[in-house]
C-alpha cells in the first residue's frame, strides 16, 4: 500500500501539546501548542497522523515530551491558499473579551518566537 496520500484526501489542521523542560531561559515546564497541516483519508487516520508527527518531533526534541493532547480540524477549503484557515475552536466562556484573552493567551509569559 503507498503511504504517499491521494490527491483527493482532505486537509486537516492539528493541534498537538508538548512539554518542554529543558529550555535555559525559561526554567521549569514551558507547554508548546503546535499546529500542523496533514493530509488523510478521514478524520481517525488525521488523528492517527498527528499523534505519529507528535511523538516524532519530542523524539526530536531534546527535554520535549508530547503530552498525548491533540485535537484535529476539518479544512474545508479545497485549495490551500493565502488566508487559508487551519485551525479553529470555540470555546463558550462568561469571561469578558480582555479576561478571556489574559487568561488563555495573553498572560505575559508566552513564546511565539523559538
Amino acid at each position: 500500500m503507498n503511504s504517499e496520500p491521494m490527491i483527493h484526501e482532505p486537509w486537516y489542521g492539528a493541534k498537538c501539546i508538548f512539554l518542554h523542560t529543558q529550555i535555559e531561559s525559561c526554567p521549569g515546564h514551558v507547554y508548546e501548542e503546535r499546529v500542523v497541516l496533514i493530509k488523510a483519508a478521514s478524520i481517525d487516520d488525521a488523528i492517527q497522523r498527528a499523534e505519529s508527527f507528535a511523538v516524532q518531533y519530542a523524539r526530536d526534541c531534546e527535554g520535549c515530551s508530547y503530552t498525548g493532547f491533540v485535537d484535529v480540524f476539518h479544512i474545508y477549503d479545497e485549495h490551500i491558499a493565502d488566508g487559508s484557515e487551519v485551525y479553529s475552536l470555540m470555546r463558550p466562556s462568561e469571561l469578558s473579551v480582555n479576561d478571556y484573552l489574559d487568561h488563555f493567551y495573553d498572560t505575559g509569559l508566552e513564546r511565539t518566537q523559538k
